[in-house]
């Protein structure tokens, strides 16, 4: 369990992995993205649906913050980028380490559906981003604190990235239809829900983190902290065993020999051979 918040941090001290909001900060996670992602894809492994997408979100995000006058506070959301990172990061080494308890429960639902041959592409991906989003960034934001040393609201920043969220989806989905599963291309995942409506939810489910880190920080004493916890975790959890159950046979097979098959012809039949992948390493705790 996380532990509790503070309101803010002090200063510009922002807690490890990146403690200077540096865009060194940035520049480190993607490499650490990237060594994860290699593996993954060459054995058309079905994480790498998640994975793929966060590397493609964060380039973009690192490529927007490199601009000046993006963000009002750009340490904070470099810092944010690097931290938010380390928690999927640290989910991802728990599973494979084979210590599942370790792991959110959200998370666990979104990893043992990546294992199974029944789960569409869109079901890994919209899995991946309730648990980093819905489970994870509510304590990011607590942790970094929701407003900087002078007092000003860093909600503008927060609500900023959803539009480099809104740029990025069409050419990232149209790339993992191409490398691992084209169904993710056809413009509709089920029920009527289209990209517009992938960038609305995730949106929805962003301004759900931050009011659910409003509510860790106002928490006072650790009996009140326990139950905001509990409900952030419990909601993750009963979310993402919902869409697993909406998402099972949303692709034409109910197996994933066809989509296995595309990525193995499309990206991985060239791979060298190797072991499975398990952990991305430890190079997260070294920025």
């Amino acid at each position: 369990m996380p532990g509790q918040a503070s309101a803010e941090p002090a200063g510009h001290q922002f807690p490890p992995p990146c403690t200077t909001g540096s865009p060194t900060c940035v520049r480190e996670t993607l490499t650490t993205m990237r060594d994860q992602l290699r593996p993954l894809e060459d054995h058309c492994d079905h994480r790498v649906i998640f994975s793929f997408a966060y590397l493609r979100t964060t380039e973009a995000f690192g490529d927007a913050a490199a601009v000046a006058g993006s963000f009002a506070d750009p340490g904070w959301v470099n810092a944010e980028d690097a931290l938010f990172a380390r928690y999927y990061f640290r989910a991802f080494d728990q599973w494979a380490a084979g210590r599942p308890t370790d792991v959110p429960p959200a998370w666990r639902v979104a990893f043992t559906a990546a294992a199974t041959t029944t789960l569409s592409a869109a079901g890994d991906l919209l899995l991946g981003m309730n648990a980093h989003v819905t489970r994870d960034l509510p304590f990011v934001l607590a942790e970094l604190g929701l407003a900087g040393p002078d007092g000003h609201s860093h909600k503008g920043d927060h609500d900023r990235v959803n539009a480099i969220l809104a740029r990025v989806m069409d050419p990232l989905l149209a790339q993992e239809a191409a490398r691992f599963d084209p169904h993710l291309d056809d413009g509709t995942l089920r029920y009527g829900l289209g990209r517009d409506d992938l960038i609305e939810m995730l949106t929805a489910w962003r301004e759900d983190a931050w009011h659910d880190a409003e509510r860790l920080v106002a928490a006072r004493g650790t009996d009140e902290y326990a139950v905001v916890v509990h409900t952030i975790e419990t909601s993750a959890d009963v979310r993402a065993r919902l869409l697993r159950v909406l998402l099972a046979d949303e692709q034409p097979s109910t197996t994933s020999v066809p989509r296995d098959a595309w990525c193995a012809r499309h990206h991985a039949s060239d791979a060298l051979p190797g072991a499975a992948p398990t952990g991305r390493g430890q190079r997260a705790d070294e920025i």
